[in-house]
């Protein structure tokens, strides 16, 4: 299992972000722009779109291969994570990784009591991803998530701090 580690986004990262995010995977399981310009990359490494907190997600040899991050954080403590891990840092563990680095992350922010992660009935990879990174089936969304053209069911994943 490789080592992985996150670090904040930069505006350097645009170039990368864009490349992942012409996957067809990426695309038919995240809520991205379709088509996915590069400028909706540089608007995202800029900060133009409200994120409570994002990370890039780096292999061992401090490539990036993905990005994680947390949406918000209700009035409850939820932080609400959004996982992306490009094809060339796929199936190495850098989901579960970064779950985790992100949870002792969490351990130091007052505002955060737990974990969640809204994911797809039909994302059975997203899915064994929390649970790998030990985030629980905890009840129905009460809200969809995408797949494809369609938005699905969804099952709230969580982990208390």
């Amino acid at each position: 299992m490789s080592n992985h580690k996150i670090r904040e986004i930069m505006t350097s990262d645009a170039s990368w972000i864009f490349d992942a995010c012409q996957d067809e995977q990426t695309q038919f399981w995240t809520t991205i722009p379709r088509p996915y310009l590069l400028e909706h990359a540089h608007g995202y490494a800029n900060g133009d779109f409200p994120e409570y907190k994002i990370w890039v997600i780096e292999d061992e040899e401090s490539r990036p291969v993905g990005l994680i991050s947390i949406h918000e954080v209700d009035k409850n403590g939820d932080a609400d994570l959004g996982l992306m891990v490009a094809p060339w840092g796929r199936g190495k563990g850098a989901g579960k990784n970064a779950i985790n680095l992100v949870e002792q992350y969490s351990q130091d922010d007052p505002e955060i009591v737990s974990l969640v992660a809204c994911i797809s009935d039909l994302n059975i990879v997203s899915q064994k991803v929390a649970e790998s990174a030990g985030l629980t089936k905890s009840e129905v969304a009460g809200r969809t998530c995408p797949a494809g053209d369609i938005q699905t069911s969804a099952i709230m994943y969580r982990k208390t701090i």
